[in-house]
């Protein structure tokens, strides 16, 4: 379908890289809706064909705001070319003859391309890891590996023997120390009873206990620390004194002189005690009816009966 000679066109610029096929005629499309096609495709500089030049014709009705692009895309499955509009948004409109900004859609092949490349990697992956795990399996499963599998299980059965042997043996203590077991629960169950029932008289000695310590804490204890420090010092200024000899106590505990002859004294006052008992007649003296003569003659009675 050509042009409308009735409608008034606007020619714009694009420059790709790849045109895909895109060839002059090839319709210029808005959401699906022709508004012009291709006028012209050729190089942008002569010579040089890494740029393109692509003029396309579109209704002059149609505004174009700044960003739009033009972009290259498939309309069937045969790869029947168009391109498509995608207005921008911009509030700027663009003059004809300016330059839209390219674009190109994927085609067919690049998208399978793209779906099939990771699953492709992914089964390069397995495939790799497979590759070592049979080469793995055929390490252990080889003369070696197979002689080391069966020492493996060799032990694994000798293992689960002894811990069946454990366990037998277990059984056999809970069995025998079962009544023990029993006896033990028992007691503690009595114990902790035995708290509980007594739980009001335990709860009141702890009151008891707290409220001594609180008297004990409440005591002027400072004080008497402070006094008894005192009482200590007093003592040992009089243990000084002693020590050095002043005072009564003091003569006496370091005069040794005056220990003997006080020693000495109570000797001679023991003597004399028992002369006076002995010979009272020499000390006491009664001169009422002749009590003197008495005394002296009981005193030689009494000597005489000594020397007997």
């Amino acid at each position: 379908m050509g042009f409308n000679f009735l409608k008034t066109y606007s020619r714009y610029y694009v420059v790709y890289a790849n045109t895909g096929g895109v060839i002059k005629s090839t319709q210029v499309l808005i959401n699906g809706f022709k508004i012009g096609q291709v006028e012209e495709v050729d190089l942008l500089h002569p010579g040089d064909a890494s740029r393109i030049l692509v003029t396309i014709a579109v209704d002059g009705s149609i505004k174009m705001p700044k960003g739009t692009r033009a972009k290259i895309t498939s309309t069937d499955l045969l790869g029947t070319k168009a391109l498509q509009l995608e207005l921008g948004s911009g509030t700027t409109v663009l003059h004809p003859f300016d330059t839209l900004e390219p674009a190109v859609e994927e085609g067919l092949a690049e998208t399978i391309n793209n779906l099939v490349s990771p699953v492709k990697e992914k089964s390069e992956q397995v495939l790799a890891t497979l590759d070592r795990v049979l080469q793995s399996m055929n390490s252990i499963f080889d003369s070696t590996g197979t002689k080391k599998l069966s020492n493996g299980v060799d032990d694994l059965t000798g293992t689960l023997h002894h811990v069946r042997n454990i366990t037998q043996r277990l059984d056999n203590l809970t069995q025998n120390q079962e009544g023990k077991l029993n006896n033990m629960f028992a007691h503690t169950e009595s114990i902790l009873l035995n708290l509980k029932n007594n739980n009001e008289v335990l709860t009141h000695a702890l009151k008891n206990v707290s409220k001594i310590t609180d008297s004990i804490a409440a005591s002027d204890l400072k004080q008497t620390i402070a006094r008894l420090n005192g009482s200590l010092a007093a003592l040992q200024t009089m243990l000084d004194k002693v020590n050095r000899g002043e005072g009564s106590l003091g003569q006496l505990a370091n005069n040794d002189e005056l220990y003997k002859n006080l020693t000495s004294s109570s000797k001679e006052l023991s003597a004399l005690l028992a002369d006076m008992q002995k010979y009272p007649g020499r000390y006491v003296t009664i001169s009422v009816f002749g009590g003197n003569k008495r005394a002296e003659k009981a005193d030689k009675k009494r000597e005489q009966e000594q020397k007997k």
